[in-house]
This record gives structure tokens, sequence and C-alpha cells, in this order.
């Protein structure tokens, strides 16, 4: 049985070949489970204005691969269910969904809409961070929340 040496422990080529060519075993849904369990990751409110709707998958991605849970009601919703229900019971939704998450993350310009699911979270003391998308899709940033723009 060869060992795998550790990344640290690299002294050849041969070595780094071993590391790269190295089945990893994949872990179990037991161990994956047990993983989740242990070290549960936070619950992110993915929040942003009707007009950045298209950006919503890129937006879940960012708050995924910045090790978050994402919370984006406008893919667990998609534009007010198509307009299939009342607007206000779908608010009723999004609202619920800001009281379980541990932060809001704002994406973009305010709306009025989103200025007040800010005020829900705050007032809630919700962790409140703002990103400015203006190059996606190449690049997200985070900023202060005074630097955030309202939409025209």
């Amino acid at each position: 049985m060869t060992t795998i040496p550790k990344v640290g422990a690299v002294r050849s080529a041969d070595d780094i070949l071993e590391l790269i060519f190295t089945p990893t075993p994949r872990a179990s849904p037991a161990e994956q489970a047990e993983r989740t369990l242990r070290r549960p990751k936070r619950l992110v409110y993915v929040a942003m204005s009707n007009r950045n709707f298209f950006w919503r998958q890129q937006l879940t991605k960012y708050v995924l691969d910045e090790g978050r849970v994402p919370v984006t009601p406008f893919m667990l919703f998609d534009y007010y269910l198509l307009h299939t229900v009342p607007k206000d019971l779908v608010r009723e939704a999004m609202n619920n969904l800001i009281a379980r998450c541990e932060e809001m993350w704002v994406f973009g310009d305010m709306s009025l809409g989103l200025k007040v699911q800010v005020g829900i979270a705050k007032r809630m003391r919700k962790q409140v961070r703002y990103f400015d998308i203006s190059e996606l899709p190449y690049q997200i940033n985070s900023v202060p929340e005074s630097m955030v723009s309202e939409e025209r």
C-alpha cells in the first residue's frame, strides 16, 4: 500500500504526480451528514432588486464559493412564481426566510423593496453585507453600506 505524501512534504516530481493521480475517496452519505452536523455552514439570505434578477445564479454560486449556504428567493420563487400567486404571499415567505437566515448579503443598487428587506434584517439584528456587482460576470466587490447606490 502506498502512502500519499502530505502537501508540505512534497520532495520530487514523482511525489507531486502521485498527489495528482491518486484517487481521493469520496465521503459516504453518512460521513457527509456527520461533517455537516459537526460544522454547519451559515445561511445567507441573498438580497437583490428585481432589476438584478438575471444574475441570481451567479450570486448564488458566489455565496456557495464563499463557504456559506445561499437562500436565494429568486431561485426559490422565480419571479414572484411568475405572478401565479399574490405578491404579498411571496413577500411574506421571503420575510420568513430573512428571519431564519443568520446573514443577509445585498447585491447591487437598492430598490424600495430591498430597503425594506434590509430594514427587516437590521431590526432582527442580522449581519448585513453589501456587494457591488457592476463588474459582473467578472467580479463581485464587498463595499461599505455608504457606497451602495439607490436604483434610478
